[in-house]
């Protein structure tokens, strides 16, 4: 018979008896006193996971009540490896090191396992291997958020000057800011911007003075810091080798690609190689802090993939289909193959006469059938539309403790529905759900941002057209609600308090309506940019509410689309006289215009019957246009890419929130049995976000108290005092006793609980003749 203390559920259970409780205990002694009095036969093997049952047994040599340890069964595994002196039972429980892994437990292999590319370097203030090392924390692997890996880290760089602290301390953020600058060496005038921009950061933030790295030849702002041309050159030389011969076999480029260096995307676009849609999701996933900088290295590798535009759903495919299913039918259509081919199609300098004739086609189909279905469309509230993407908003401020951060993003166009995922993900948004709504007719602001705040048709009595403030009030009665449509607004806003916090972003929209004369690089380049830079923004939001479940909606107005031929403008003269853009693709029939026959052929009638506006208004069919054509980009029509609008909910991925830390931050020895005050324990938070701290239980003492509750920001801990005694039970093991802990705290509204265990050093009394079992 054996009894196996197994606090970190080690031992197999099957067949042995598992103490869960008191009457567990007391059948495990029962079996104990039989096995004693008749040690001959054989006895049932007992398996005691939990506290206060795994110290009971301290009674019984280690012989028969046989401790379960990590340590223990990771050193038989590698009876001739040195294991690290400070690893802990926790540390390979948390490293996963039984998990059946060939990682070897010694200093060097640790670091290799976990540290990679990075522990090969030979660590020295060299600017390539600071720019390296620093390059490697920027991307904060999961590693660096171990406790033990992050002092083994600590460790390896010991050799490196004050002025690099945090690199030493794997601070992701100082890593960046550092990579950065040493990046940037001999780029005068992106250098300055640098400087700008993280000077004072350095220094509140780190204690760090520009001087510093400056005296460790880190920075400079005239010479080229290391051959990073030369060096990606060869890089990319490499990479290309690596690429061709992974497709000359038949398996992935990416298995080549580590996702940290630009050198290697300029080699997956020097191999030649086409990419398909989930390749490029991967890339772009893989490679996003370096993309969010190299905007033009991200629009050459999108060039990469050629949309294939499939043909439309026939009138035999939709016919015997409600009309509900008919427009997801289109909608599926037009969000896989037609509107990513158009865009695409946008950027080829040249296109043939047969492409933009197919795609014309394809639009006015879709169009024909929309003008024609439009008035019951939005009568079916089973259909999204403009008008009820109010009731997801009210749906995500249910219960009453959530909270609504609303981007309403201004001509926000389904093509770059990718690049907003992009950046969600990469803010730590992963939970993201995509549906598509049905713009409201004609596609302009001054209907569609009304028709999403209030929940109404333009037609009603309480439609508010111009104050959208009020309008927001009037939907939402029982909410707190604040609007806010300037940028520079956006911060102040939503740190207000309110259940729902609604932004108009408008400066896009303006974007797209630029001629392509006006636009440096791409639109897709600098309208990612915008994109991570706002998602950035409501994503710290979002982390610093603990107590609330904060969830994000994004959604639009209107689309966007650019018009194919300098040709293709209509007719009628008086309605194009009565323009006052030169890019409008839609009018009021209001004085004059309001008897002017319309060319079924070139424009569409939108009676206020069928659209419940307060008038009627005639829009372009296809790609037509009343004023002038140019290279910017309009809405009014009714094109897939203006009427079919993404409408997204996103928030933080339960899957990525970490357990809290607890550890011993005193200096002293404790005494057992005795009452010790304002006993310091450290609690972190390795969560990109805020965390409230709700309740902390030492199991060994369960009457400590705590002042409670306190907020952790992310990546942040607090140090708690209180009064402790531990039980004279407790048996030390090498100067130490283990503690468990159960830390209870909420992230975004929801409560978790981890269980813990940490190690306190205890001083050491006289030891006692132990009880002679021999005798027994």
């Amino acid at each position: 018979m054996k009894i196996y203390l197994d606090p970190y559920g080690l031992q197999p259970v099957s067949g042995a008896l598992e103490v869960t409780d008191d009457a567990g205990y007391v059948a495990a002694r029962q079996l104990l006193l039989a096995f004693m009095r008749n040690p001959d036969q054989p006895g049932r093997d007992v398996v005691v996971r939990h506290e206060p049952w795994t110290q009971w047994f301290d009674d019984l040599p280690t012989t028969l009540a046989i401790p379960v340890l990590p340590l223990a069964q990771l050193r038989d595994r590698w009876p001739g490896a040195t294991l690290p002196s400070d690893l802990t039972d926790k540390d390979v429980q948390e490293l996963g090191l039984l998990l059946g892994t060939d990682v070897e437990p010694t200093l060097t292999g640790l670091a290799k396992h976990f540290f990679g590319a990075a522990f090969h370097s030979v660590i020295s203030t060299e600017l390539a291997t600071v720019y390296g090392l620093a390059r490697f924390v920027a991307q904060k692997p999961p590693a660096l958020n171990k406790d033990y890996l992050r002092k083994l880290w600590s460790r390896y760089l010991d050799s490196l000057p004050p002025a690099l602290e945090p690199l030493k301390a794997a601070d992701a953020g100082f890593a960046k800011i550092l990579a950065e600058g040493i990046y940037l060496g001999g780029r005068s005038e992106l250098a300055s911007d640098w400087e700008h921009e993280n000077a004072l950061v350095l220094k509140k933030a780190y204690q760090i003075t520009l001087a510093d790295l400056q005296q460790l030849k880190l920075l400079s702002w005239s010479i080229r810091p290391f051959k990073v041309a030369e060096a990606d050159l060869k890089l990319e030389q490499k990479v290309i080798q690596l690429v061709s011969v992974a497709l000359k076999k038949g398996t992935s480029p990416l298995d080549a690609l580590s996702g940290c260096y630009v050198g290697e995307l300029r080699a997956l676009l020097s191999a030649g190689i086409g990419l398909d849609g989930a390749t490029l999701q991967t890339i772009e996933s893989r490679y996003a802090d370096i993309l969010s900088n190299e905007t033009y290295l991200h629009g050459q590798l999108r060039a990469l993939v050629t949309p294939e535009l499939l043909p439309p759903p026939t009138a035999a495919d939709l016919s015997p289909l409600p009309l509900p299913q008919q427009l997801r039918t289109w909608q599926e259509w037009a969000t896989t193959s037609f509107i990513p081919y158009k865009f695409w199609l946008d950027q080829v300098k040249q296109p043939t006469a047969e492409a933009l004739d197919q795609v014309e086609e394809y639009a006015n189909l879709y169009g024909d059938w929309l003008f024609s279905n439009y008035a019951t469309l939005i009568d079916d509230e089973r259909i999204l539309t403009s008008s009820n993407v109010r009731q997801r908003a009210q749906h995500l401020l249910s219960p009453t403790d959530s909270r609504l951060i609303w981007l309403i993003i201004d001509g926000l166009p389904d093509a770059y529905t990718s690049l907003l995922s992009t950046a969600l993900k990469k803010h730590g948004l992963n939970k993201i759900k995509v549906e598509y709504a049905l713009a409201t007719l004609p596609t302009i602001t001054a209907i569609g941002i009304p028709a999403l705040l209030n929940g109404l048709r333009p037609n009603a009595s309480s439609f508010v057209p111009v104050n959208r403030r009020e309008a927001l009030v009037e939907a939402y009665p029982d909410h707190r609600t604040v609007f806010s449509n300037q940028v520079r607004d956006f911060a102040d806003t939503l740190a207000a308090e309110a259940d729902l916090c609604c932004l108009h972003w408008r400066e896009l929209d303006s974007y797209q309506h630029k001629e392509d004369r006006e636009i440096e690089g791409t639109r897709a380049e600098h309208i990612g940019q915008e994109l991570d830079k706002r998602i950035g923004l409501l994503a710290m939001a979002m982390r610093q509410t603990p107590d609330r479940r904060t969830r994000l909606l994004i959604s639009t107005d209107h689309g966007a689309t650019r018009c194919l031929r300098n040709e293709s403008g209509i007719s009628n003269k008086k309605i194009k006289e009565a323009t006052a853009e030169p890019h409008e693709r839609c009018i009021k029939l209001v004085g004059k215009l309001a008897d002017e026959e319309l060319d079924p052929k070139e424009t569409y009638h939108l009676t206020k019957a069928m659209t419940h506006n307060q008038d009627d208004w005639v829009a372009a069919r296809g790609y037509r246009y009343f004023g002038s054509n140019d290279s910017g980009y309009r809405h009014g029509g009714l094109t897939p890419e203006e009427t079919i609008v993404p409408v997204l909910m996103a928030e933080a991925s339960d899957v990525v929130v970490s357990d809290l830390l607890i550890s011993y931050f005193g200096t002293k020895e404790l005494e057992l049995g005795k009452t010790l005050k304002e006993v310091q324990l450290r609690v972190q938070n390795p969560n990109a976000f805020a965390v409230e701290l709700r309740g902390v239980v030492i199991a060994q003492d369960t009457k400590s108290q705590f002042n409670l509750p306190t907020q952790l920001e992310s990546n942040g801990s607090v140090t708690l005092k209180a009064s402790l005694k531990l039980p004279s039970s407790l048996r030390p093991q090498y100067g130490y006793v283990n503690l468990n802990a159960t830390l209870e705290y909420v992230i975004q509204g929801e409560g978790y609980t981890a269980q813990a265990t940490f190690s306190v050093p205890i001083q050491q009394a006289n030891e006692l003749d132990d009880f002679d079992f021999d005798s027994l």
